[in-house]
């Protein structure tokens, strides 16, 4: 019977022991993965605080550039149609030709209810350099170039990058 009891003792003791010893490493894995989750969530707000452009803002910027790009087309091709060289379309020349004109308009309209959201959701100093940007009116590839390099300074602070040059765009 002694012999019964030492032997179920060790065989307890056995499992006992490992049992335990595998619910305090259940117990740290548990803490140690609370302390990763903390971490890293840390390190999503930093991101997030410093690189991250709102969705509000993001989506601003994909409207803005749509618009641009939708009348820089019309632009071009009038440009391409008419014979008047590269970049020679500025506002007056828009607004001599009936259907150009209507396409001005409707394009000056979709930007300045682009700067009014600009103005209500982007901070003081990206507003102010699209506020720049829209000043120069030579002609319409000038004011997407300036509106593009206004966009990515906001975005990437200290671009060297400009429009004008950098730019990928494909000739017509």
């Amino acid at each position: 019977m002694l012999f019964i009891g030492i032997v179920i003792g060790l065989i307890l003791n056995k499992f006992l022991s490992s049992y335990f010893s595998k619910k305090g490493e259940d117990l740290a894995t548990k803490e140690d993965i609370g302390k990763i989750t903390k971490e890293i969530e840390e390190v999503k707000n930093i991101y997030k605080k410093n690189y991250d452009l709102s969705n509000t803002e993001r989506e601003f910027y994909n409207d803005m550039v749509r618009e641009l790009q939708e009348m820089l087309a019309v632009i071009k091709r009038y440009e391409l149609r008419a014979g008047t060289g590269e970049n020679s379309v500025t506002y007056e020349v828009a607004m001599k030709d009936a259907d150009l004109a209507k396409q001005t308009l409707d394009f000056k309209d979709a930007a300045n209810e682009i700067l009014a959201k600009a103005f209500v959701f982007l901070n003081e100093e990206n507003y102010k350099l699209l506020q720049r940007a829209f000043k120069s009116k030579n002609n319409f590839a000038e004011i997407r170039s300036n509106l593009l390099d206004a966009m990515r300074q906001s975005i990437h602070q200290g671009t060297k990058l400009k429009a004008e040059e950098d730019s990928l765009d494909i000739k017509y």
